[in-house]
Formats: C-alpha cells, sequence, structure tokens
C-alpha cells in the first residue's frame, strides 16, 4: 500500500512537471512568456580595465527585448569593433540572458603620428584611442610597425628612460632616437645583445650623456661613434 502512495505521487509530480516545462517552452517558441525576452546581459572581459558602458551600447538591446529579435552575430560584429577589443563572442541562454565574452589587446607601447599617441599592443595592433599626452617611461614607436613587438620592447626596456622614439628602417632593422638627440643603429640580427652593450656602456662611461650624434651597432665586431661637430 504505502509503495503504491508513492508511487502515485511519482506519477503525479512528473505529469505536473512535464505540464510545465512544456508550457514554458510552447510560449517561448510563440514569443511569450518570461523566456522569450531578454532578462539579463552580463558581460565577462580578461581585463579589469575594461569599460563596460561601450560593449552594452554596441548591444543595441535591453532588458525585456523580445530574445527572438536578438541578432547575436550583428552584436558581436559591433563588439568586435570597439577600440581596444581583440576578440569577442555573444551567445544565448536558455534562460533569456545574453552573455558578452571579450578579451582586450595588452597594450605594451604606444605609437606616434606627429600629433597623436595611440596605444599599442604586442602584436602591433594601433588602437584607435588616441591621446595628446606620452605615457611615462613607455616606448613609443614611429613609422610602420611589424606584426610583433614583443622582442624589440623587452630588449630596449632598460633604456626607455633615455629613448624618445624609434623607427624601422627597410622593414629590417631599428633606429633608437634618444631624448638627448643621439641615434643608435641596431643592427638586424639580435638588437637585443647590442642594447645590452649600450646599457653597459652607459653605465659605466655615461655614453648616452655625451656630444655623441650617432652610435652605430650594426657591425658586431665594433662600434661606430660619430661626435657632434
Amino acid at each position: 500500500m504505502k509503495k503504491s502512495i508513492f508511487f502515485w505521487l511519482y506519477f503525479v509530480a512528473s505529469i505536473i512537471l512535464a505540464v510545465y516545462f512544456s508550457t514554458r517552452i510552447i510560449t517561448s517558441l510563440m514569443g511569450r512568456g518570461p523566456v522569450s525576452y531578454v532578462k539579463h546581459i552580463s558581460i565577462l572581459s580578461d581585463s579589469k580595465t575594461t569599460d563596460f558602458e561601450p560593449i552594452m551600447v554596441a548591444t543595441g538591446i535591453n532588458s525585456g527585448t523580445n530574445i527572438k529579435s536578438v541578432d547575436l552575430y550583428q552584436i558581436n560584429h559591433r563588439v568586435s569593433k570597439i577600440p581596444g577589443i581583440k576578440n569577442s563572442s555573444v551567445r544565448r541562454l536558455a534562460n533569456g540572458d545574453i552573455i558578452i565574452k571579450t578579451e582586450q589587446h595588452k597594450v605594451a607601447a604606444q605609437w606616434f603620428d606627429g600629433v597623436y599617441y595611440y596605444p599599442l599592443s604586442v602584436d602591433g595592433t594601433k588602437i584607435d584611442t588616441p591621446t595628446t599626452e606620452r605615457n611615462t617611461n613607455t616606448i613609443v614607436f614611429q613609422g610602420t610597425i611589424p606584426e610583433n613587438l614583443t622582442e624589440i620592447i623587452n630588449g630596449v626596456s632598460g633604456l626607455s628612460e633615455y629613448i624618445d622614439y624609434m623607427n624601422m628602417i627597410e622593414s629590417r632593422r631599428w633606429n633608437i632616437h634618444t631624448k638627448n638627440g643621439i641615434t643608435i643603429y641596431l643592427p638586424e640580427n639580435n638588437p637585443s645583445v647590442a642594447v645590452n652593450k649600450i646599457k653597459t656602456l652607459n653605465q659605466t662611461h655615461k655614453l648616452l650623456s655625451r656630444d655623441i650624434e650617432i652610435i652605430d651597432m650594426r657591425d658586431n665586431a665594433r662600434i661606430l661613434v660619430k661626435t657632434r661637430k
């Protein structure tokens, strides 16, 4: 008798749950009911400094928007065009939530066009959020930028306080222009080795404080120095 009661209780509960979920699914497909509308928009980012407001504006939706009218592809396209965003994805959950995930460019330097300073990522992407001010002790580049700046940025980091800007010559090698007017010709191969020599000479002989016009490091066997006339 006891087993029979439990059987019917479970049976009735199963019927109620089946009717409930079937009703939810049908109303959702018909564009009615609470799960047919956007309840929340959640934004996840890999950076603590991400500005969420432009992302929210780019979605073009608010809580209460009919979820069937939401075009995830178009939202993701608009979000991906926001300056500073490297990758993004948008998905819709069954409960009516919209989840937006973003990956930000890792800013490692600045690019100068003669008027504005643009944030520059390690993969050479110029981020369209310019400023008229230069960041303190940040490496600044001018001219053509290659796709990978990691090696050169790491290599010259010890000289950042002396560097005015750097530019690439014939897409092969770098020149360093110091704040007191010295131009350093770096070699095409292993520029970090040449930079370390400069750092050592500067520590021991104050090289970058002297009345020098050019320091040519392109010959591994010797350093050529041209003084100002």
